[in-house]
C-alpha cells in the first residue's frame, strides 16, 4: 500500500499512479482531493483487484478521529460511535498522518501503545504509517532505521547527509527491537498476528459496557472479543474473560493507567 497526494487540477493521475500500480502496488491510500473530472477513478478502474483508502467513496474511508480526539476515553469512545454510525465504506482506522509530531519518551509510547490495540480491536482496517510501529516521532518520510547503532542505521551504505535521522535513534532501530519482547516493535507484531488469527476478531459492530471514570470497554458483536482502556490516572478491575494481550504489564489483576488489554 502506497500513500499518493493526487491533485488531478495540477497532475496526470496515470502519471502518478499506474507506475505503483503495475508495480505491483496493492492498493494506494489518496490524500483528501477532489476528483471533479473521475480522472483517479478512471486510472484505479483499470486494477479491480487493488485496494484504494481514501475521503469519498473508496473501499475503506481513511479516519483521524481517534488522533483527534486525544487520549481520553470519552471523546474516544464518541469518536468510536461516530465513524461506526456513519455511512459509506467501511472505516480504516489511523492514529498518525503526514501532520503529526509527538516526541519519543516512554509516557509518550504509553498512549501509541494502547491505541494500537484500541484500533486494531476496531471492525475495519488499520494504517499503520511510516516507522509508527518502531514508536519514531511523526511521520515525515524520513528513512527508516533498520539497524547499527549510527545513522543512518543501515538504509544506506553511501556517504551523505543523514542529519534527519537522530543518533538517539539507535534505541529504535528496527534490530533493537526485534528480540525486546517488551518493545513497541513487538507488540505490533504480537497484535497484528492474534488479529489475523484468532477467530474472536469478527463482526461489524460494537456493543459499550460499564466501565470506571475515564475508561472503556467494548465487545466485537458476534464474538466474543473485548477490548478495554484506561485512560485514568489509578488502576482499575479488568473486566470479565482470558486475556490475549495488553499494552503494558497489568498491575496484579488490574489495568494500569494508559493501558489496552484484549480479553476473550
Amino acid at each position: 500500500m502506497v500513500a499518493l497526494d493526487v491533485d488531478p487540477a495540477r497532475t496526470d493521475p496515470a502519471r502518478v499512479l499506474e507506475p505503483w500500480l503495475e508495480h505491483g502496488a496493492d492498493g494506494v491510500h489518496l490524500a483528501p482531493r477532489e476528483d471533479p473530472t473521475g480522472a483517479v477513478r478512471s486510472v484505479l478502474a483499470r486494477y479491480p483487484d487493488r485496494v484504494v483508502i481514501g475521503t469519498g467513496d473508496w473501499h475503506l474511508s481513511f479516519n483521524l478521529d481517534l488522533a483527534i480526539a486525544g487520549f481520553a476515553a470519552g471523546p474516544l469512545r464518541a469518536a468510536i460511535t461516530g465513524a461506526l454510525a456513519g455511512p459509506g465504506p467501511r472505516t480504516a482506522w489511523a492514529m498518525a498522518s503526514r501532520d503529526t509530531s509527538r516526541s519519543r519518551d516512554d509516557a509518550a509510547l504509553t498512549p501509541v501503545r494502547s491505541m494500537a490495540l484500541v484500533q486494531l480491536a476496531l471492525p475495519g482496517a488499520v494504517c499503520l504509517r511510516h516507522g509508527e510501529e518502531l514508536g519514531l516521532p511523526g511521520t515525515e518520510r524520513i528513512p527508516m532505521p533498520w539497524e547499527g547503532d549510527r545513522p543512518p542505521f543501515g538504509f544506506s551504505q553511501a556517504a551523505g547527509d543523514w542529519s534527519s535521522i537522530p543518533a538517539e535513534w539507535a534505541a529504535f532501530t528496527v534490530e533493537a527491537q526485534l528480540e525486546d519482547e517488551s518493545s513497541t516493535l513487538s507488540l505490533y507484531r504480537q497484535a497484528l498476528e492474534v488479529r489475523s488469527s484468532h477467530p474472536a476478531f469478527t463482526g461489524d459492530e460494537v456493543e459499550w459496557f460499564g466501565a470506571p471514570e475515564d475508561c472503556f470497554a467494548f465487545r466485537r458483536v458476534g464474538s466474543r472479543l473485548t477490548c478495554a482502556l484506561n485512560t485514568s490516572s489509578a488502576s482499575v478491575p479488568l473486566p470479565p474473560g482470558e486475556l490475549l494481550l495488553s499494552s503494558r504489564p497489568l498491575d496484579g489483576e488490574d489495568l494500569p493507567p494508559g493501558t489496552a488489554a484484549w480479553l476473550v
